[in-house]
Order: C-alpha cells, then structure tokens, then sequence
C-alpha cells in the first residue's frame, strides 16, 4: 500500500494504472498480482479491476477463481488496516444515542457514506465508493455442489453480463470480511479488517463447507422473482415473486440448479453488519427506511369499459407512486387479490373531468383491458425488483425519499426491504408453548442448501441444532434491544422490550401458536415503524404464504462450514 505523503493524484494515478497495464503483460499470475496490489490506495478499485481483468485470464482460472484472486489481491493490500464501531451497551442508554455507532482505528476519519435518491442534485465520491472492504461487483452465477460459483459473466468487463437474472442469477461480490465483536465496560465494539489481526473470524456465510474462509462473499443483488422456466432467480425489472410460501420458494431456487437455497440468517447478519460499516448506525429505520409505509388503497369513482386505468380522487391518488406496483379487483375491501390486474406498473396519473369534478386516472401496464365499476379497488404492492437502479452510480440510498417509506432501498449493492417480507427455511424453529407465558424457541441451522425443507428441523436430516435459544417470547411485537452474539449462522433477539426509536429499532413479531416456524425478514410494506434490516417476523409456517411474503435467493452462506476457532 502507498503511504499517503506519496500517494499520487488522480491523473498521476491514471498513468500509473496504464504504465502498470503494459508492464504487466506476460507476468506470472503472482507478479501480476502484485503489480497491482502495490498500487491499491482505497480510491482506485474499479479502475484497477477493470485494467486487471482482461490481464488475468491464463486460460486456466474460472471467472470465480479469478474473482478470488482479486478479492486476495485487495486484502493483501488492506491488511494493515482495522475498521471499528463503538456502541453503548443495551443497559447504558434509553435515548438516541443507544443507535449510534462511532468510528475508531482506521475508520476514525471516515464520516457515513452517502445515502441518495434518484432526484440528488450533487453526487460526489466517499471512502465507500472504492475502498477495499466494502467495493463490490456484480456479476451473473450459478450454484455449485461444492459451495462455488459457476461465474458466468460480470458487470462491466463482460458484454454478456445480464441484469436481468435471465441468463443467471445476479449476485453481488465483495472481499470477505474478518470480523471481531466484543464488550468493555459500557461500549460494545466491531471491527472489520481484511486480515486476522487475533480474536477474528469469518462471517458464518464465509466460512466454505471445508471449514476453510473464503476470499469472497456473495448475496443476492435483487428480491425474488421468476425467470421465464419458473425458477427463482435474482435479477433486475422482474414482477413480485409473492403468495409463495418458503417451501414453494425452495422447489422454485432447484429448477435453477440442485443447489440453490433461499435467502438465509448469514445473509441478513451480513447486510445489517454492512449498513453498519458503511452508515455508523445500529439499523436504517429513520435514516433509509426502505418500503414499509406504502400501505394504500384507493376506491373507483366512475365505471369504464375496457380500459387500463382506474379512476380514484385525487386525495386517494396523491399516496400512489408513478412505477410502483399495484393490484385491482372488481370488488372487497382493497384490490389485493387482483382480480381485473394484478401486479401491474404505474405507467402514469393524469388528472380527468367527470361531471365538472377533477379526479386522476392511475394509469398501468396491464397486458389486458378490464372493466371497473364503483366497486373497484386499487391497492399498493411489493415493487417490481431494481427500483434503486435509478439511484446515481452505485450508490446506497432509495429513489423518491430516503425516509418516505416508499421505496426500496439499496445497500453494497444488494436491494432491501421491496415492500415483501424476504422469507427462507435456513433457520427453523421448533417452537413450543411455555408454561408460565409465551413461547419457547428453539433455533434449528441447516449448512447445505440441497437438505433444507419446511419439516421438523429437530428430525429432518441436515438440520442442527444451534445451541441457541429463547424462553417465553411474547405474542406480537418484540423491539429488539441485543442480538444473541454467535459465529453461526442465526440472527435472533437476546434482549427485547425496546423501542422503534431506540437500540435495534427493529421487532420481532413472537408466534402465536407452537408449531415449525420460519424466518419472514425485514417486514412489509405496512409494517411502518417496526421495519428495518433487523426486523423478523417469527409467527409463520414454512407453508404459509401471502401478498406480503417473497422468497428470495441466499448468498454464500447456502453452502457452508463451521469456523472452530
């Protein structure tokens, strides 16, 4: 790594990375490597990668592979650095202060990274942008029986790199992270680094079935939708993949191959300890709040023959989003089972006179015309994934409003919270009622995305027991105050009885009945202020399904080890 006193400026750097391109031709792989290595200084990620790239290809390595050595390459230069957060102790704060975390070691001089919308006017570069541990890279891949990735193509060094997951699932790559947690006094602490510095280990999804750590780590960059053949996949412009339990959602991953799992604790431990890193803050909720207060329905005021629009008042149209998606139905109390279009786009609202009276026309993409009376309903649905492609570059943030609760929002390149719960089988709980109140929650991990099922976890084979468990969780809303502490792949609340203000921000939703439950993550698009990253709903069937629920692809973690150490 370049010392900061000579770090060279940014044209100096440009001839730097191009003097290094034509030196590098005919090296060894190492010296290759190296080459670049020496000159990563946290601004120039992308540029070096995409000089690296073509230069890496020895007709021997696969795209993963390749992908591997450049996350080493990266950790190789950054391996002197420390990156930590402290936070106050559950016990040591009631206010505001028990969400924010501040910034120490390496970090110390670094502010938040930005957060946008589609309509900011300044967009400037930050630390988060290019440095190291928190670059990433998309790319087209598919699951392999060994815990790999068949790399197929990836974002911006390769023509065929397809964002719409038709091909292939879109996965976001990034270097997989050391981590370390701890207590002193009244101070929790974090810190990442690209290197074991003593007392760190790997994210639980990092850890390879070998029990070896990965380079790198991989998680889904959009929501769950279909591909044409009906298998779940990730990818950009695709409809809602909802009313589908977790047991549907599995048998839909496996026509894409034997291998793929369903969104995962690994994958939510991992995004929620990333908005941490990037945002200094315990959760999003009322910094980037993601889709969960979108929760309308409008009502018809006049009957149409063959039409693609509904007509509502303008005071019912004002809380309707011009590309959001919508259900209408001919009747009911809302327009949710979407009987005359369902999960349609806002194409445009157009204001229209009806008997000298203003009204506005919701406009949608429906592939039919349909007939509308008085009766007709029109209600707010899960967004269609890519809703943050609008965003500037690769930034974090969500279009519209960051705080709006409308829309999606994204985070190291992975989009959150659509306005469905994202739901998988990877923990099951076996939960029982308690004797004095409540329920009893034993937590149930399985590490091979080919053995998960919606069954019994304590006898379906694959499934282990985690150590972890809960005693007398309440029925309902639960603010999560402190996560149990775990190298597992679990995330499950220790302590509740918070706020939506304070500490975590987020709920869990306790059971209401014993049975197998599984985790609905993250929270609805009419879940308001009970929302966010850390937010699980712990009260539904691996069977159950509904407008609200969306499985979702899992990342690296499908495929897992255990780190001993």
């Amino acid at each position: 790594m370049i010392s900061e006193s000579l770090k060279p400026t940014a044209e100096q750097m440009d001839e730097l990375i191009s003097v290094v391109d034509a030196l590098a031709s005919g090296q060894s792989d190492a010296q290759l490597d190296a080459t670049f290595q020496s000159i990563v200084d946290g601004t120039n990620t992308t540029k070096l990668f995409n000089q690296w790239w073509p230069l890496s290809d020895n007709n021997s390595d696969s795209k993963y592979a390749r992908l591997c050595r450049f996350a080493r390459l990266l950790s190789n230069a950054w391996s002197n650095k420390v990156y930590t957060l402290r936070n106050l102790v559950y016990t040591a704060s009631s206010g505001s202060d028990s969400t924010i975390m501040i910034p120490l070691d390496d970090l110390a001089d670094k502010t938040a990274a930005g957060l946008y919308t589609d309509k900011t006017a300044t967009v400037t570069k930050d630390w988060a942008d290019e440095d190291p541990m928190t670059w990433y890279v998309r790319a087209n891949a598919l699951s392999l029986e060994d815990g790999t990735m068949n790399v197929i193509a990836v974002e911006g060094v390769d023509q065929e790199f397809d964002i719409t997951g038709e091909s292939a699932p879109v996965y976001t790559f990034s270097v997989a992270l050391w981590i370390k947690e701890w207590t002193e006094g009244s101070y929790e602490y974090t810190s990442w680094s690209t290197y074991n510095h003593g007392g760190f280990y790997p994210y639980a999804c990092d850890v390879d079935p070998s029990n070896n750590k990965r380079d790198i780590t991989w998680h889904p960059s959009f929501p769950g939708g279909l591909n044409s053949d009906g298998g779940l996949t990730s990818g950009f412009g695709i409809k809602p993949y909802i009313r589908a339990s977790a047991t549907a959602g599995i048998t839909a991953a496996r026509k894409v191959t034997a291998y793929e799992g369903l969104w995962n604790d690994s994958d939510s431990k991992w995004v929620l300890k990333t908005w941490q890193l990037r945002h200094f803050n315990l959760e999003n909720s009322g910094i980037c709040e993601g889709c969960q207060s979108y929760n309308f329905t409008g009502t018809s005021v006049t009957s149409e023959t063959g039409v693609k629009r509904i007509v509502i008042s303008n005071n019912e149209a004002g809380n309707f989003q011009v590309g959001s998606c919508v259900s209408i139905n001919g009747s009911g109390s809302d327009g949710r089972s979407g009987g005359l279009a369902d999960l349609v786009r806002i194409t445009s609202i157009e204001t229209v006179t009806i008997d000298d009276v203003e009204y506005s026309a919701i406009n949608v993409d429906s592939s039919t015309t349909f007939d509308t009376t008085t009766e007709a309903k029109i209600s707010t649905m899960p967004w269609y994934s890519g809703d943050t492609e609008k965003l500037p570059w690769h930034k974090d943030g969500a279009c519209y409003s960051l705080t709006a609760g409308r829309n999606p929002f994204r985070i190291q390149g992975v989009e959150m919270m659509s306005g469905a719960y994202d739901i998988g089988l990877d923990p099951l709980y076996s939960v029982t009622a308690n004797e004095n109140s409540g329920f009893d929650y034993a937590i149930y991990e399985c590490k091979d995305s080919e053995k998960l099922a919606g069954t019994d976890p304590t006898t379906t084979d694959g499934y282990v027991d985690s150590g972890i468990s809960y005693t007398g969780m309440t029925s309902g809303w639960n603010a999560i105050k402190k996560f149990f502490r775990t190298k597992k792949a679990v995330l499950f609340p220790e302590v509740v009885g918070g706020s939506t203000s304070y500490w975590y921000k987020s709920s869990f939703y306790g059971t209401t009945s014993a049975g197998v439950r599984c985790p609905w993550r993250h929270g609805g698009l009419d879940d308001g202020a009970h929302a966010g990253l850390a937010w699980e709903n712990g009260n539904r069937a691996p069977g159950t399904s509904g407008w609200y629920g969306r499985p979702r692809l899992s990342g690296s973690g499908k495929k897992r080890g255990e780190w001993a150490t």
